[in-house]
């Protein structure tokens, strides 16, 4: 046994191959993977976005008329994880997930470590699962195929990773059809708008209810189609505070809710669309909104609505095309003067596969941020990328 826990040691210190490596504890019933990718980003913006890094939320206002361009490099999207599997017993079945990526840390030469996903998953052979530690949010059915670490983050994409406890029961109705629901028990992750110090979501009396229902069937093409429906309740709960002193816990509650639709639709084996759309209030920290949740001097939660929508083009295995819209509209009566109002996007990618490892990528994305009583600001971004997958 101990000569097996030396042996995967040495794999994690010496690994390098262009492929994810298995190591085998047999003495335990375990089997690790070993996966990831390294990966290098050139973008080119020429009106200022935040948050002012090498990912693209929103574009910041002009200042005195003036653009404000800005070039970064990077390689903080690089990628580390480990999928496990077993012990299994009986019917049940045992895999978990560690990944972890380099968005922690502020420096662009100084990167550090940041958890993206930690769970455990037991699967019974009926089709029953069970889901603890950080994963997507329950109701994140699609990603849009997009090269801007953002992904559509407070510009018309939902969602994020967070804690939860889900429950999945997946039910095969013919030989093609199957559906599948999921209902979770997720932290509610909030801000501190009171300013006592303490998170507004960890003081609400309950978590957040996830959910999702979703169709898969296979139609004129080997691929499945996709339509499912989710959404979310949540309660961020704030206290009254003099000096952030709290003098009064629990003096108000603020509800946070989506409801939203999602489709993959292949139309031939090469061509798909696929898209998503949404609605909802209080999203701030489900990206939704343009990162604005409650309007504290109205007392009440900013209502908001968006979607994306994209065309898919894979025409060989090596090469994939992508074209695609988003948009994220806050409702102006829920915002402050000068406030972002409206949120749009328009891009395209292409990804080319140089080897079996190395995939070379680039995209291209208008993008309009709008503000109340408030010029619109506009940005141009070109983003090139080069991915070494293990």
């Amino acid at each position: 046994m101990r000569k097996s826990w030396i042996a995967l040691v040495l794999v994690f210190c010496c690994a390098a191959p262009a492929f994810a490596l298995d190591v085998t504890v047999p003495d335990a019933g375990l089997r690790l993977q070993i996966y990831g990718y390294v990966r290098a980003d050139l973008s080119h913006d020429t009106q200022a976005t935040a948050p002012k890094g090498d990912f693209a939320f929103f574009v910041l206002p002009e200042v005195d008329g003036e653009k404000d361009a800005q070039t970064h490099i990077g390689a903080r999207e690089s990628r580390l994880g480990l999928n496990l599997f077993g012990p299994d017993a009986g019917n049940w079945k045992t895999t978990g997930k560690l990944e972890m990526d380099f968005y922690g840390g502020d420096k662009a030469n100084s990167y550090n470590p940041r958890m993206r996903l930690a769970y455990l998953d037991v699967a019974h052979s009926s089709g029953l699962s069970l889901r603890f530690g950080q994963d997507w949010d329950t109701f994140c059915e699609l990603v849009p195929r997009i090269v801007n670490f953002a992904y559509l983050a407070d510009i018309g994409a939902l969602g994020i990773r967070r804690p939860q406890a889900r429950l999945t029961q997946e039910l095969k109705l013919a030989e093609n059809t199957k559906l599948v629901a999921k209902v979770a028990a997720a932290q509610t992750v909030g801000e501190d708008l009171d300013g006592g110090t303490f998170e507004d979501g960890a003081d609400s009396d309950w978590p957040t209810v996830q959910w999702s229902v979703a169709l898969f069937q296979k139609l004129w093409t080997e691929k499945s189609a996709k339509v499912a429906f989710g959404g979310h309740y949540g309660r961020e709960t704030v206290d009254e505070t003099v000096s952030n002193v709290v003098v009064s816990a629990d003096a108000q509650d603020y509800d946070s809710w989506s409801a939203q639709g999602s489709i993959f639709l292949p139309l031939t084996q090469q061509l798909a669309v696929q898209g998503n759309l949404w609605k909802g209030a209080n999203l701030d920290t489900y990206f939704g909104g343009i990162g604005q949740g409650v309007n504290v001097a109205l007392g009440r939660e900013i209502e908001a609505q968006g979607g994306w929508a994209q065309l898919l083009w894979d025409p060989t295995d090596k090469l994939c095309f992508g074209l695609g819209y988003s948009v994220d509209d806050p409702k102006d009566e829920d915002l402050a003067e000068g406030r972002p109002c409206k949120n749009e996007q328009i891009f395209g990618n292409v990804a080319y596969k140089l080897t079996p490892a190395v995939t070379a990528m680039a995209e291209y994305a208008h993008m309009t941020t709008d503000y109340l009583g408030k010029d619109e600001a506009v940005n141009d971004r070109v983003q090139l990328a080069m991915k070494y997958a293990f």
